[in-house]
């Protein structure tokens, strides 16, 4: 067999090398996705690199992890999701793969079926190939990549073009197809088309392939709310996020904030506890939007604050820098402030940080 890539013959020796029972591995060929990437956007794999831009890639519904395990091995930050109970072998050959090539992968559970959470992860690029049909609520699932992603690549079973061109979904019987439970829904072209743009995606480019029975579509769509929404990056000084809810800061800490073009005002909300005060009668902070420092505020009391400021008009990207006079110890870590951030990054208003005209 040709090789669609020469990383493709390190996962071949694996699974050849390998009889991992009790279990089989994923029995589809992952792999030819790159035959249809390369045609569907110019320079193929080089073309996704430039697209995740040097943010983390998602591979959602990675089977053994193929395609993850390929993007990492040029240079990506990955991570793989699926889940076990519809997975082909549980996520373990997933597990053994990553095992075998000493990979750094990150590998996450998530019921795509359920109103899943994505932490306020953001990502580059995601990969859904061969998912949607799979999942009971694809409306959900689209919409809510849109909030976590700019790109996706995107490939499901479609209706043949002979039975209509009305933007329609067909919901199949129990066993219906390859007597798979797992398989849900089969747009037409137009519906899927229809489907992405109301769930906040605009389509580059698509490719249609089949043998006029199975028909699949794949697509390569940028979100529009990536490129309009507050996009909030935390940068160093924040510790790892609390009841998934709120986020400790150190002394010093700062963010990227995008999409905020023209705004003239910074606003950071934040939680001062009665500890902080202990190592010192006063809070001051002191802020810097793109380097340019703000008139610093003395706060004296414990509770919910809010420091504002009117700034320059700013640009596309800012970098915000805060420095906080004084911090508390809990024994092991020298602690700020509380402020409520999701994860690693977000694109929502319900944070500390904001920007606005």
């Amino acid at each position: 067999m040709r090789l669609r890539h020469p990383f493709e013959k390190r996962l071949l020796d694996i699974k050849k090398r390998l009889k991992p029972e009790p279990f089989n591995w994923y029995p589809f060929d992952s792999i030819a996705n790159i035959t249809q990437i390369e045609a569907l956007i110019p320079n193929g794999l080089a073309s996704v690199l430039n697209l995740a831009c040097d943010e983390p890639v998602a591979d959602i519904g990675a089977g053994d992890g193929d395609m993850a395990f390929l993007l990492e091995s040029l240079g990506c930050d990955v991570t793989a999701i699926d889940w076990p109970g519809t997975n082909a072998n549980e996520m373990k050959g997933l597990a053994v793969m990553a095992r075998e090539l000493r990979s750094s992968v990150a590998i996450r559970k998530i019921d795509l079926d359920d109103q899943f959470l994505l932490d306020g992860e953001r990502f580059g690029l995601v990969l859904s190939l061969g998912l949607l049909y799979h999942l009971k609520n694809p409306y959900y699932f689209l919409e809510k990549l849109s909030i976590h992603a700019r790109h996706c690549l995107l490939s499901t079973r479609i209706l043949p073009p002979a039975r209509t061109r009305e933007p329609v979904a067909y919901l199949s019987k129990y066993r219906e197809f390859q007597d798979d439970v797992t398989n849900f829904w089969f747009f037409s072209e137009s519906g899927i088309l229809r489907l992405l743009d109301r769930c906040g995606w605009d389509v580059q480019s698509t490719r249609i392939t089949g043998d006029g029975e199975d028909v699949r579509f794949f697509c390569l769509a940028e979100s529009r709310g990536a490129k309009t929404k507050p996009i909030i990056r935390l940068l160093n000084g924040w510790y790892r996020m609390e009841k998934r809810a709120w986020r400790w800061t150190g002394r010093e800490f700062g963010a990227v904030i995008e999409n905020m073009a023209g705004s003239t005002r910074f606003d950071w909300r934040f939680r001062l506890l009665p500890d902080l005060l202990k190592s010192g009668n006063a809070l001051t902070v002191e802020a810097t939007v793109n380097g340019q420092p703000l008139a610093p505020e003395t706060f004296r009391n414990p509770g919910d604050h809010l420091y504002s400021r009117t700034i320059s008009p700013a640009p596309r990207r800012c970098e915000v820098g805060i420095r906080l006079s004084n911090t508390f110890s809990d024994g092991e870590r020298d602690l700020g402030v509380v402020v409520r951030l999701p994860c690693n990054t977000i694109i929502d208003e319900d944070c500390g940080l904001r920007l606005y005209s």
